[in-house]
């Protein structure tokens, strides 16, 4: 059996408590597994005493879930050192009270990408900075335009409230059909952080450039008009789409990912996410019976943080007007 340990520092603080269980309750509904917080020091309790009773139990493999920022002395000293393990993300065998167990420790989050963009958005809201890139033309019949959808949407959707009916409204105006509506779909913590990625002036990938066109976004690059992706489909195979993303999506920087066309693109995103390539946030709206119905889905299991228009239903367009849609909650 498998057990999840999300480990902190600790602290005699209430306030930090409280933060760092509202993140193992976050695993716990995503996870459906058994998770527990526990602490190196200060607070009760202690991620040791919870590995020995879980071995007690009957718990064979233990994640260490480490909520630290940096590698420093209590990762590996403390932490992992006491167990004899000197490498993260790698199942090893260790001895707990005279039983052989499997543990792994996860990296800690100092060199993730959605960590860089919560840091910079804070350090940009003190500056006074907004939204990068934010194109603005309101006009009076998109606004009544809008407002019709929204009563559409409302009508089939009643279990979506702000800001996701908006979302959706977007999308059965772009389309002009009210039952897209139904086929909609975003994980819980998709739309903040889409929002946060956004204030913070995060590049986007889209799979063609019909979805790029209708963006209201200055920083677009376009999968498949990458440089070398001839040479990269005969190197590695599958299609331009999918070569496309590889090549996008080598780059340093968080890359969010519209995909709007080509199924093959969403199912190479998937396909580097379970490599551990870090994506803030993924839209998705290719439209067909082969392929498209099949990858949205694995997205949605994945629980990356998504907006997903499941079934045949979808095109550029649709992916474009929840972008864009994205846009103006980032800008208010």
């Amino acid at each position: 059996m498998d057990a999840i340990i999300v480990v902190t520092h600790g602290s005699r603080r209430r306030e930090f408590l409280e933060d760092l269980e509202a993140m193992a309750e976050s695993l716990r509904r995503d996870i459906k597994g058994e998770v527990i917080l526990a602490h190196n020091e200060f607070s009760p309790p202690d991620w040791r005493d919870v590995v020995g009773k879980l071995s007690e139990r009957g718990f064979t493999r233990i994640i260490f879930a480490l909520a630290f920022l940096g590698r420093g002395n209590h990762v590996f000293k403390d932490i992992a050192g006491s167990l004899n393990v000197d490498e993260l993300e790698k199942w090893t065998k260790v001895n707990i009270g005279g039983k052989e167990i499997e543990v792994y420790f996860t990296r800690p989050l100092a060199d993730s990408v959605l960590v860089h963009i919560s840091l910079k958005l804070r350090v940009m809201r003190a500056l006074g900075l907004g939204v990068e890139g934010y194109l603005s033309d309101p006009e009076e019949i998109e606004e009544r335009s809008m407002d019709i959808a929204e009563e559409h949407a409302r009508k089939i959707r009643p279990d979506l409230h702000y800001p996701h009916l908006r979302i959706v409204a977007r999308a059965v105006y772009a389309t002009g059909n009210p039952e897209i509506a139904m086929q909609y779909y975003s994980s819980d913590e998709a739309v903040n952080v889409a929002v946060e990625a956004l204030r913070a002036g995060i590049t986007v990938v889209t799979d063609v450039r019909m979805v790029a066109c209708g963006l209201r976004w200055k920083k677009v690059v376009t999968a498949v008009e990458q440089s070398g992706i001839e040479e990269e489909v005969r190197r590695n195979g599958g299609t331009k789409t999918a070569a496309g993303i590889r090549l996008s999506l080598k780059v340093g920087e968080p890359r969010a990912v519209i995909v709007g066309n080509a199924p093959t693109a969403l199912l190479e995103v998937l396909k580097l996410v379970s490599q551990g390539r870090e994506i803030p946030f993924v839209i998705a709206s290719p439209p067909g019976f082969t392929n498209a119905m099949e990858a949205k889905e694995s997205l949605v299991k994945s629980g990356l943080p998504s907006f997903v228009i499941r079934g045949s239903y979808g095109g550029s367009n649709v992916a474009a007007a929840i972008f864009n849609e994205l846009i103006r909650l980032a800008g208010d």
